[in-house]
Formats: C-alpha cells, sequence, structure tokens
C-alpha cells in the first residue's frame, strides 16, 4: 500500500526530523524519518533551523522516497521510515 502525505508537524529528533504518512486505504500512519546526513546543504554543516527549510523545501520528493521505502518494505516493527543519504544516492545515482 501506498503513503499519502498528511499535514503534520515536523518534529526534530537526536539524528534528524521526522514526520507522519498515512497508509492510504486505512487510518494509520507511520513516522518518516529524514536522517540529518540527508539534509547536508551544500557539503557544509548546517544550523537545525537550515536542516528543517532544507527538509521542508523537498517535502514532497522526501515524501516520495518514503513511499518507495515503504513498498519495499522497509519498515521498522514500530512504523518508522528512514531516509538516509545512502537512499538518496539509490534514488538519484
Amino acid at each position: 500500500m501506498p503513503l499519502q502525505g498528511i499535514n503534520g508537524e515536523v518534529v526534530q529528533e537526536n539524528y534528524g526530523f521526522a514526520f507522519p504518512m498515512r497508509i492510504v486505504g486505512s487510518s494509520r500512519t507511520v513516522r518518516v524519518i529524514v536522517a540529518n546526513e540527508a539534509l547536508v546543504i551544500e557539503d557544509r554543516t548546517a544550523a537545525d533551523d537550515e536542516l528543517q527549510a532544507e527538509l521542508e523545501d523537498h517535502m514532497s520528493s522526501f515524501e516520495s522516497l518514503a513511499g518507495e521505502i515503504f513498498d519495499l518494505g522497509r519498515v521498522t516493527a514500530d512504523g518508522i521510515v528512514l531516509i538516509t543519504a545512502d537512499d538518496l544516492v539509490s534514488s538519484f545515482g
């Protein structure tokens, strides 16, 4: 089942930013976490607010990638889809 973007709060975590997505055809949601390493801005260290702005600027791309990862079955038992820098490289490489 694919994922659908919903209006939900982006929350900063220790290792990245999290936001919810809904499983299409159900009321269940998963938590998507985009690791900080996937939000590198021009190969430099960025402040947390810059990283969050980068995520929000490209939210639709991250939602699409989360859907692909979900469809591959890469979801933890507690409903987390993790997006890392490696996922971006394989997606665009």
